[in-house]
């Protein structure tokens, strides 16, 4: 089966310092809760979230109370809030000065350093905040965005395992602990953060989206299945179409994967690996023509994909159109030079079209590539040399190597021609057709002398070039069909 191509995973999704900032002002409370003792008709009008007036009132109390941490911190609140960064970092970094060990006062300090950019200062705070207490969950969560943010995600998901641990458990938690495991390759982790994520939230059809791709990946079909249906019922559309598209490819629901990859690629706005997908699908149903045209439309709108060329050349060489084929495969290489499989591909051609130095050439350039099938590869190599001797042996002595495929019904002659129209092998074609004494292997009647075989069949065979099938010719009440191969 040709490899699908899934969308790209989502890496940290907010990754970004203003990403971490916003996130942080949705998932932390913004009101803190002093102590009742100092201006109390300040924390009110805070706590009712009636800025303006607070901050008139508490800066009142500083100057008639003097410093306390109580009136600093909600003056640094609101003015992180309120985009007075200035004036945010300056409240926060008295009422730390005021009150060193205070955790909440350097999480606020840290909030508005960070807002002004000054990331180092910011990260500074909260660690000296998570050393004065290590279950402060706004310290906790900050911490892990800006690590996410600096591409540490080990530290991100320890940090983030600790907030669990404090009973947090929101989903924007458990799709954070999805996306960094899925960043590492650990997917049936993934999965279950994705899948307690999604059960925790009205989700959005991208997170079931995400949840479809992490399932497919854990082997887990039937749930994979499902959140592709929930995303197409909750936004149906090119993205989720394609989406639920290649859930169906993947568990090898070929039919339905091409109608919903079909859906897919009408928008016009769709990822074109839509319809790389649905090429693929199209090639393992036998729509072979029809793929064909997919994968050329793919191409035109992305021409350096070196597996879109390497998926097309392995469709032409089931064509037998091999000298466009090995153009495509060269490409791959020229695109993506540690491709391994498209080097394989190359020399397989190569040796199918019966040309045996450079597919020698190929194989020995494989050794160099591939030196943990050094074995395997000294024997394809030594099965080419015996293959180029035994040819040049034959043709010396004017012999060609022929498939037979011989039936008794014409009708059966126009199915075969169909098939090979669609891009049927023709020895898989003599096996399953063929009434002839070789049909089990594929119709190899071997090395013979074009002179030595019945007139009629002498005229067809004589100029076949290697790989190609001659017209159906009737003697004695059969219909006959020649391939020469290598």
């Amino acid at each position: 089966m040709l490899p699908i191509r899934q969308t790209s995973l989502p890496y940290y999704r907010h990754s970004t310092v203003a990403a971490v900032l916003l996130l942080l002002s949705l998932a932390v409370p913004v009101l803190a809760q002093p102590p009742a003792e100092p201006c109390p008709e300040g924390r009110e009008l805070y706590q009712a979230a009636r800025f303006v007036e607070a901050r008139e009132v508490l800066i009142e109390c500083l100057r008639e109370e003097g410093e306390s941490v109580e009136v600093l911190l909600p003056l640094a609140v609101m003015g992180v809030r309120e985009g007075r960064l200035e004036e945010g970092v300056v409240y926060a970094e008295r009422a730390v000065a005021l009150e060193p060990g205070d955790a909440e006062a350097r999480y606020w300090y840290g909030r508005a350093l960070l807002r002004s950019d000054r990331v180092d200062e910011a990260r500074n705070q909260w660690e000296q905040g998570l050393a004065i207490s290590t279950e402060h969950a706004g310290i906790l969560e900050g911490l892990a965005r800006l690590s996410l943010a600096e591409g540490e995600p080990a530290k991100a998901y320890n940090l983030l395992r600790q907030l669990q641990v404090l009973g947090v458990d929101g989903s924007w938690l458990h799709g954070l602990l999805a996306e960094i495991s899925a960043a590492k390759g650990f997917w049936n982790q993934a999965f279950i953060h994705q899948r307690d994520a999604l059960a925790r939230t009205d989700p959005s059809a991208e997170d079931l989206i995400f949840g479809a791709e992490l399932a497919i990946l854990s082997g887990e079909h039937d749930a994979a299945l499902a959140y592709g249906r929930r995303a197409v019922a909750k936004e149906p559309g090119g993205r989720t179409h394609g989406s639920l598209g290649q859930t169906f490819f993947a568990v090898q629901a070929m039919d339905s994967a091409i109608v919903y990859l079909q859906l897919a690629v009408s928008d016009p706005n769709a990822d074109p690996v839509y319809r790389f997908n649905l090429a693929n699908a199209l090639e393992v149903t036998g729509r072979t023509l029809e793929a064909g045209d997919e994968f050329v439309a793919f191409l035109v709108v992305r021409p350096d994909d070196a597996v879109g060329h390497f998926n097309y050349g392995i469709h032409l060489d089931k064509q037998g159109r091999r000298q466009e084929a090995l153009e495509q495969i060269t490409r791959a290489l020229e695109l993506q030079p540690d491709m391994l499989s498209a080097y394989v591909v190359r020399a397989q051609i190569l040796e199918n079209a019966g040309r045996w130095d450079e597919a020698l050439a190929a194989v020995a350039e494989l050794k160099i590539r591939d030196r943990s099938n050094l074995a395997e590869l000294m024997t394809w190599e030594l099965r080419l040399i015996a293959q180029r001797d035994e040819a040049q042996l034959a043709s010396a002595q004017g012999k060609i190597h022929l498939l037979h495929l011989v039936v008794n019904d014409e009708k059966l002659v126009a199915v075969v021609q169909d098939e090979l129209t669609r891009g049927e092998d023709f020895a898989t074609l003599v096996t399953r057709f063929s009434s002839g004494p070789a049909a089990a292997r594929g119709g190899d009647i071997g090395w013979v002398v074009p002179g030595e075989m019945v007139p009629q069949m002498r005229v067809v065979v004589a100029d076949l070039a290697i790989n190609e099938i001659s017209p159906p010719l009737e003697a004695g009440g059969l219909y006959h069909m020649f391939k020469r191969i290598p």
